[in-house]
């Protein structure tokens, strides 16, 4: 019976390393895969910020004919926030409002933004921001289905949505993240995490 009750015990220290192991492990990759995104944010960056200046030494024009918006072009507007040193992109077809518009009148209109490329089809924006992107998400368990809240820069949690995944039919590990909170940060990230759950 001592013999038993020994065995017991050792198995349970055994299985208590292993989780131990495990969770540093899984703390290592999610920290590494972080810093690899980090450094892309940077070269990513980086490369804007050559194209600018690239873009503000070739606006000697040899032309008197400039070149303008067209009706099919694309506004691509990326931002740089570097407290958390992410990119955001948007895109967005044009308004009616903004054909036949100069990048000299652009820049008068989007003042905050710099041009990084002026072509008839595509105009390309960017700005840095102080504080962090709406990108950083943390799911929780909310009435049985996964709610997904994004956090400001003070951790603060604010409702996005309430999605149709239950959380009735998780293993119990999942649920038992889910109620602590699974932080993702990055839309891609965020989908796949769901996809993962459906």
């Amino acid at each position: 019976m001592r013999k038993g009750y020994l065995i017991s015990i050792i198995g349970i220290l055994i299985f208590a390393i292993l989780v131990t192991i495990g969770v540093i492990i899984y703390k290592n990759t999610n920290s590494n895969l972080q810093q690899e995104e980090n450094q892309k944010n940077i070269i990513e960056k980086n490369q804007i910020e050559e194209n600018i200046i690239q873009s503000n030494m070739d606006l000697v024009t040899t032309t008197s004919e400039q070149e303008k918006v067209s009706p099919n072009s694309m506004f691509i507007f990326k931002v740089y926030y570097k407290k958390c040193e992410h990119i955001t992109v948007e895109k967005e077809k044009v308004a009616e409002v903004m054909v036949n518009k100069t990048r000299e009148d652009l820049e008068g209109i989007y003042k905050d933004w710099n041009i990084v490329t002026f072509r008839n089809d595509e105009v390309l924006f960017y700005k840095e921001e102080e504080g962090i992107c709406k990108e950083h998400y943390i799911l929780k368990e909310l009435d049985n289905h996964i709610a997904i809240y994004i956090l400001d820069e003070n951790e603060k949690e604010t409702l996005k949505e309430k999605t149709a995944i239950l959380t009735n039919y998780l293993p119990e590990e999942d649920i038992n993240r889910l109620k602590q909170g699974i932080r993702v940060d990055g839309r891609d990230k965020l989908n796949k995490t769901l996809e993962d759950y459906e």
